[in-house]
Protein backbone atom coordinates (compact mmCIF):
# COMPACT_ATOMS: atom_id res chain seq x y z
CA UNK A 1 0.00 0.00 0.00
CA UNK A 2 0.86 3.83 -0.92
CA UNK A 3 2.60 5.38 2.36
CA UNK A 4 -0.20 8.15 2.03
CA UNK A 5 -4.16 9.08 3.23
CA UNK A 6 -6.35 10.36 0.94
CA UNK A 7 -9.38 12.13 2.23
CA UNK A 8 -12.96 12.69 0.05
CA UNK A 9 -15.32 15.55 0.83
CA UNK A 10 -18.38 14.63 -0.28
CA UNK A 11 -16.95 10.66 -0.47
CA UNK A 12 -20.52 9.33 0.10
CA UNK A 13 -21.97 10.69 -3.40
CA UNK A 14 -21.71 8.48 -6.40
CA UNK A 15 -17.93 9.82 -7.77
CA UNK A 16 -16.72 9.65 -3.92
CA UNK A 17 -17.98 6.71 -3.02
CA UNK A 18 -16.09 5.61 -6.16
CA UNK A 19 -13.25 6.54 -5.71
CA UNK A 20 -13.17 5.91 -1.66
CA UNK A 21 -13.69 2.34 -2.94
CA UNK A 22 -11.20 2.07 -5.69
CA UNK A 23 -8.40 4.49 -3.53
CA UNK A 24 -8.46 2.31 -0.38
CA UNK A 25 -6.66 -0.83 -2.42
CA UNK A 26 -4.00 1.87 -2.65
CA UNK A 27 -4.11 3.84 0.00
CA UNK A 28 -5.57 4.65 3.46
CA UNK A 29 -8.75 6.76 2.92
CA UNK A 30 -11.28 8.76 5.29
CA UNK A 31 -14.80 10.02 3.55
CA UNK A 32 -15.82 13.28 4.73
CA UNK A 33 -19.61 13.69 4.55
CA UNK A 34 -22.81 14.53 6.02
CA UNK A 35 -24.33 10.89 5.16
CA UNK A 36 -22.65 7.72 5.93
CA UNK A 37 -21.54 5.72 3.12
CA UNK A 38 -24.01 3.40 1.51
CA UNK A 39 -21.97 0.29 2.79
CA UNK A 40 -18.68 -0.49 5.10
CA UNK A 41 -15.60 -0.84 3.34
CA UNK A 42 -11.61 -0.08 3.70
CA UNK A 43 -12.02 3.21 4.94
CA UNK A 44 -12.84 5.62 7.50
CA UNK A 45 -15.89 7.83 7.93
CA UNK A 46 -16.60 10.77 10.09
CA UNK A 47 -19.17 13.58 10.17
CA UNK A 48 -18.56 16.98 8.26
CA UNK A 49 -20.15 19.80 7.67
CA UNK A 50 -18.30 21.97 5.29
CA UNK A 51 -20.43 24.77 6.35
CA UNK A 52 -18.16 24.42 9.56
CA UNK A 53 -14.04 25.57 9.28
CA UNK A 54 -13.10 24.38 12.60
CA UNK A 55 -14.27 20.52 11.69
CA UNK A 56 -12.50 20.69 8.72
CA UNK A 57 -9.46 21.52 9.86
CA UNK A 58 -9.52 18.68 12.19
CA UNK A 59 -10.79 16.10 10.49
CA UNK A 60 -8.21 16.53 7.85
CA UNK A 61 -5.30 17.41 10.18
CA UNK A 62 -3.05 14.00 9.28
CA UNK A 63 -3.98 13.66 5.54
CA UNK A 64 -2.15 13.50 2.65
CA UNK A 65 -4.07 15.00 0.01
CA UNK A 66 -7.86 15.92 -0.46
CA UNK A 67 -10.17 15.36 -3.33
CA UNK A 68 -13.28 17.83 -3.17
CA UNK A 69 -16.71 16.87 -4.34
CA UNK A 70 -18.95 18.09 -1.83
CA UNK A 71 -22.05 20.30 -3.50
CA UNK A 72 -25.54 20.79 -3.22
CA UNK A 73 -26.92 19.29 -6.51
CA UNK A 74 -29.94 19.48 -8.99
CA UNK A 75 -33.37 19.67 -7.28
CA UNK A 76 -31.80 20.96 -3.98
CA UNK A 77 -29.84 23.80 -4.78
CA UNK A 78 -32.76 25.32 -6.76
CA UNK A 79 -35.13 24.77 -3.68
CA UNK A 80 -32.72 25.59 -1.20
CA UNK A 81 -30.90 28.67 -2.98
CA UNK A 82 -28.85 30.00 0.62
CA UNK A 83 -27.82 26.47 1.91
CA UNK A 84 -26.36 25.81 -1.86
CA UNK A 85 -24.44 28.91 -1.52
CA UNK A 86 -22.95 28.33 2.09
CA UNK A 87 -21.90 24.71 0.86
CA UNK A 88 -21.34 25.11 -2.71
CA UNK A 89 -19.42 28.95 -2.66
CA UNK A 90 -17.90 29.07 1.34
CA UNK A 91 -17.82 25.26 1.90
CA UNK A 92 -15.22 24.95 -0.82
CA UNK A 93 -13.28 28.35 0.55
CA UNK A 94 -13.48 26.56 3.80
CA UNK A 95 -12.25 23.10 2.23
CA UNK A 96 -9.22 25.33 0.03
CA UNK A 97 -8.58 27.31 3.25
CA UNK A 98 -7.81 24.00 5.27
CA UNK A 99 -5.67 22.22 3.26
CA UNK A 100 -3.42 26.01 1.97
CA UNK A 101 -2.91 26.15 6.01
CA UNK A 102 -1.99 22.45 6.67
CA UNK A 103 2.11 21.96 5.97
CA UNK A 104 1.26 18.21 6.00
CA UNK A 105 -1.22 18.60 2.90
CA UNK A 106 0.51 18.26 -0.64
CA UNK A 107 -2.82 19.59 -2.57
CA UNK A 108 -6.48 19.33 -3.53
CA UNK A 109 -8.25 18.08 -6.25
CA UNK A 110 -11.80 19.33 -7.07
CA UNK A 111 -14.15 17.19 -8.95
CA UNK A 112 -15.67 19.66 -11.61
CA UNK A 113 -17.61 18.98 -14.62
CA UNK A 114 -18.11 19.25 -18.27
CA UNK A 115 -20.93 21.17 -17.88
CA UNK A 116 -19.26 24.39 -16.78
CA UNK A 117 -18.64 25.12 -21.13
CA UNK A 118 -22.49 25.27 -20.91
CA UNK A 119 -25.13 22.87 -23.38
CA UNK A 120 -26.12 25.35 -25.78
CA UNK A 121 -24.48 25.99 -29.09
CA UNK A 122 -21.66 24.16 -28.75
CA UNK A 123 -19.27 24.06 -31.51
CA UNK A 124 -15.41 23.39 -32.28
CA UNK A 125 -12.83 22.15 -30.29
CA UNK A 126 -13.53 21.62 -26.44
CA UNK A 127 -10.00 21.64 -24.86
CA UNK A 128 -9.01 23.24 -20.99
CA UNK A 129 -9.52 26.60 -22.29
CA UNK A 130 -12.92 26.53 -24.30
CA UNK A 131 -14.24 28.75 -21.11
CA UNK A 132 -17.25 28.76 -19.06
CA UNK A 133 -20.59 29.52 -20.04
CA UNK A 134 -23.36 29.24 -17.06
CA UNK A 135 -25.92 31.22 -19.21
CA UNK A 136 -25.86 28.20 -22.07
CA UNK A 137 -27.90 25.51 -19.99
CA UNK A 138 -31.23 24.67 -18.70
CA UNK A 139 -33.18 27.26 -16.39
CA UNK A 140 -32.77 23.86 -14.03
CA UNK A 141 -29.13 23.56 -14.18
CA UNK A 142 -28.23 26.82 -14.29
CA UNK A 143 -26.93 27.86 -10.37
CA UNK A 144 -25.61 24.37 -10.09
CA UNK A 145 -23.42 25.78 -13.15
CA UNK A 146 -22.42 29.12 -11.19
CA UNK A 147 -21.87 26.19 -8.50
CA UNK A 148 -19.42 23.80 -10.31
CA UNK A 149 -17.45 27.37 -11.85
CA UNK A 150 -17.18 29.11 -8.70
CA UNK A 151 -15.81 26.08 -7.33
CA UNK A 152 -13.32 25.75 -9.84
CA UNK A 153 -12.72 29.44 -9.89
CA UNK A 154 -11.55 29.49 -6.18
CA UNK A 155 -9.65 26.24 -6.24
CA UNK A 156 -7.74 27.81 -9.34
CA UNK A 157 -7.13 31.09 -7.27
CA UNK A 158 -5.85 29.45 -4.51
CA UNK A 159 -3.15 27.46 -7.05
CA UNK A 160 -2.02 30.50 -8.26
CA UNK A 161 -1.27 31.86 -4.01
CA UNK A 162 -0.06 28.66 -3.09
CA UNK A 163 2.27 26.82 -2.81
CA UNK A 164 0.56 23.54 -3.09
CA UNK A 165 -1.41 21.82 -6.07
CA UNK A 166 -4.60 22.93 -6.13
CA UNK A 167 -6.28 20.80 -9.25
CA UNK A 168 -8.92 20.24 -11.19
CA UNK A 169 -10.25 17.14 -12.98
CA UNK A 170 -13.36 18.30 -15.48
CA UNK A 171 -15.17 14.80 -15.89
CA UNK A 172 -17.33 13.86 -18.38
CA UNK A 173 -21.18 12.54 -17.86
CA UNK A 174 -19.98 9.40 -15.77
CA UNK A 175 -21.30 6.06 -16.77
CA UNK A 176 -20.84 3.27 -14.34
CA UNK A 177 -22.87 0.59 -12.16
CA UNK A 178 -24.36 2.65 -9.13
CA UNK A 179 -24.21 5.62 -11.47
CA UNK A 180 -27.75 7.73 -9.97
CA UNK A 181 -30.64 6.25 -10.85
CA UNK A 182 -32.05 9.56 -12.76
CA UNK A 183 -29.44 10.31 -15.25
CA UNK A 184 -31.01 9.43 -18.69
CA UNK A 185 -28.54 6.46 -19.30
CA UNK A 186 -30.02 4.60 -16.28
CA UNK A 187 -33.37 5.49 -16.97
CA UNK A 188 -33.07 4.28 -20.46
CA UNK A 189 -31.10 1.15 -19.05
CA UNK A 190 -33.92 0.46 -16.91
CA UNK A 191 -37.05 0.85 -19.04
CA UNK A 192 -35.36 -1.13 -21.81
CA UNK A 193 -34.95 -4.11 -19.89
CA UNK A 194 -38.42 -4.20 -18.00
CA UNK A 195 -40.00 -3.70 -21.66
CA UNK A 196 -40.93 -0.21 -21.44
CA UNK A 197 -40.11 2.48 -24.18
CA UNK A 198 -36.81 4.13 -23.98
CA UNK A 199 -38.00 7.79 -23.23
CA UNK A 200 -35.73 10.79 -24.42
CA UNK A 201 -36.60 14.67 -23.96
CA UNK A 202 -37.64 16.63 -26.85
CA UNK A 203 -36.03 19.69 -26.04
CA UNK A 204 -32.21 18.19 -25.11
CA UNK A 205 -32.10 15.20 -27.50
CA UNK A 206 -29.83 16.68 -30.31
CA UNK A 207 -27.63 17.66 -27.36
CA UNK A 208 -23.70 16.69 -28.25
CA UNK A 209 -23.00 15.16 -24.58
CA UNK A 210 -19.79 14.02 -23.38
CA UNK A 211 -19.63 11.09 -21.70
CA UNK A 212 -16.72 9.07 -19.73
CA UNK A 213 -16.64 5.59 -18.52
CA UNK A 214 -16.54 4.87 -14.60
CA UNK A 215 -13.02 2.53 -14.89
CA UNK A 216 -11.05 5.60 -16.59
CA UNK A 217 -12.32 8.05 -14.20
CA UNK A 218 -11.19 6.10 -11.43
CA UNK A 219 -7.48 5.68 -13.62
CA UNK A 220 -7.41 9.30 -13.76
CA UNK A 221 -7.36 10.18 -10.23
CA UNK A 222 -5.33 7.51 -8.68
CA UNK A 223 -2.42 9.07 -11.44
CA UNK A 224 -2.93 12.38 -10.48
CA UNK A 225 -2.82 11.53 -6.71
CA UNK A 226 0.40 10.03 -7.28
CA UNK A 227 1.64 12.69 -9.57
CA UNK A 228 1.03 15.41 -6.40
CA UNK A 229 1.98 13.09 -3.73
CA UNK A 230 5.62 12.13 -5.99
CA UNK A 231 6.60 16.10 -6.29
CA UNK A 232 6.34 15.59 -10.27
CA UNK A 233 4.04 18.67 -10.62
CA UNK A 234 5.48 21.88 -9.54
CA UNK A 235 3.64 24.88 -8.92
CA UNK A 236 4.90 27.95 -11.02
CA UNK A 237 2.16 30.30 -9.46
CA UNK A 238 1.43 31.77 -13.23
CA UNK A 239 -0.47 29.59 -14.69
CA UNK A 240 -4.51 29.08 -14.09
CA UNK A 241 -4.88 26.22 -16.20
CA UNK A 242 -1.71 24.59 -15.45
CA UNK A 243 -3.45 21.45 -13.38
CA UNK A 244 -6.63 21.84 -15.10
CA UNK A 245 -7.43 18.76 -17.16
CA UNK A 246 -10.62 17.14 -18.92
CA UNK A 247 -11.61 13.65 -18.59
CA UNK A 248 -13.86 12.40 -20.69
CA UNK A 249 -14.11 10.42 -24.43
CA UNK A 250 -13.48 12.98 -27.09
CA UNK A 251 -16.24 11.94 -29.51
CA UNK A 252 -19.62 13.24 -27.98
CA UNK A 253 -22.75 11.68 -28.60
CA UNK A 254 -26.77 12.86 -28.51
CA UNK A 255 -29.39 12.23 -25.93
CA UNK A 256 -31.12 10.45 -28.68
CA UNK A 257 -27.90 8.23 -29.57
CA UNK A 258 -27.70 7.44 -26.16
CA UNK A 259 -31.23 6.05 -26.47
CA UNK A 260 -30.21 4.13 -29.49
CA UNK A 261 -27.02 2.74 -28.27
CA UNK A 262 -28.95 1.38 -25.42
CA UNK A 263 -31.98 -0.19 -27.21
CA UNK A 264 -29.48 -1.90 -29.61
CA UNK A 265 -27.44 -3.53 -26.40
CA UNK A 266 -30.70 -4.91 -25.27
CA UNK A 267 -31.56 -6.26 -28.43
CA UNK A 268 -28.10 -7.87 -28.23
CA UNK A 269 -27.66 -9.24 -25.25
CA UNK A 270 -31.57 -10.52 -24.55
CA UNK A 271 -30.73 -12.34 -28.16
CA UNK A 272 -33.71 -10.16 -30.04
CA UNK A 273 -35.74 -11.32 -27.05
CA UNK A 274 -36.66 -7.75 -25.62
CA UNK A 275 -37.05 -5.27 -28.71
CA UNK A 276 -37.11 -1.82 -26.76
CA UNK A 277 -39.50 1.13 -28.69
CA UNK A 278 -37.85 5.00 -28.17
CA UNK A 279 -40.71 7.21 -27.66
CA UNK A 280 -39.91 11.18 -27.73
CA UNK A 281 -41.28 13.00 -24.92
CA UNK A 282 -42.25 16.97 -26.08
CA UNK A 283 -42.32 18.36 -22.49
CA UNK A 284 -42.86 21.49 -24.49
CA UNK A 285 -39.29 23.28 -23.30
CA UNK A 286 -37.29 25.49 -25.66
CA UNK A 287 -34.97 23.32 -28.22
CA UNK A 288 -31.26 22.99 -27.19
CA UNK A 289 -30.23 21.79 -30.42
CA UNK A 290 -32.58 21.31 -34.04
CA UNK A 291 -31.97 17.59 -35.99
CA UNK A 292 -30.13 18.95 -38.75
CA UNK A 293 -27.96 21.35 -36.74
CA UNK A 294 -25.43 18.68 -36.14
CA UNK A 295 -22.61 21.26 -34.62
CA UNK A 296 -18.77 20.04 -35.48
CA UNK A 297 -17.85 19.48 -31.57
CA UNK A 298 -14.68 17.54 -30.75
CA UNK A 299 -12.68 17.50 -27.37
CA UNK A 300 -8.88 17.66 -27.72
CA UNK A 301 -7.57 15.29 -25.10
CA UNK A 302 -3.78 15.62 -25.47
CA UNK A 303 -3.64 16.87 -22.01
CA UNK A 304 -4.82 14.11 -20.38
CA UNK A 305 -3.45 11.49 -21.89
CA UNK A 306 0.19 13.45 -21.72
CA UNK A 307 -0.45 14.72 -18.13
CA UNK A 308 -1.77 11.09 -16.18
CA UNK A 309 -0.45 9.24 -18.73
CA UNK A 310 -3.90 7.64 -20.09
CA UNK A 311 -4.11 4.98 -23.14
CA UNK A 312 -7.29 6.26 -24.53
CA UNK A 313 -11.42 6.63 -23.13
CA UNK A 314 -13.80 3.73 -23.49
CA UNK A 315 -16.22 4.64 -26.02
CA UNK A 316 -19.74 5.22 -24.61
CA UNK A 317 -21.05 2.32 -26.68
CA UNK A 318 -18.89 -0.06 -24.61
CA UNK A 319 -19.61 1.40 -21.60
CA UNK A 320 -23.70 0.83 -22.15
CA UNK A 321 -22.89 -2.52 -23.31
CA UNK A 322 -21.24 -3.42 -20.30
CA UNK A 323 -23.55 -2.48 -18.01
CA UNK A 324 -26.65 -3.92 -20.02
CA UNK A 325 -24.90 -6.90 -19.96
CA UNK A 326 -24.26 -6.82 -16.04
CA UNK A 327 -27.45 -5.82 -15.07
CA UNK A 328 -28.70 -9.20 -17.58
CA UNK A 329 -26.78 -11.14 -15.62
CA UNK A 330 -28.20 -10.06 -12.43
CA UNK A 331 -31.26 -10.21 -13.26
CA UNK A 332 -30.69 -14.28 -14.74
CA UNK A 333 -29.23 -15.14 -11.42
Amino acid sequence: MFDAKICIVGGSGYIGFSLAKYLSNHFEVVILDMKRPSEPGGYEYAYCDIRERETIEREIRDVDLVIHGAIVQIPLINEQKRMGYEVNFLGTRNVCDAVDKNPHIKGLILTSSWHTIGEKGLEGVVDEEFGFRPDKVEERARLYALSKIAQECTVRFYDEMSEKIFAVIRMGTVLGEGMPQKTAANIFIENALSGKPITPFSHSMHRPMFYVDLDDIMKAYDAFIRKILGDELKNTGNSSLEHIVNVYNPEPITIYELAEIVRDAVIKYSLEKIIPQIQVVNTGQEMTYEKNENPILTADMQKALRLLNLKGFKHPRESIEQLVKNRMSKCAN
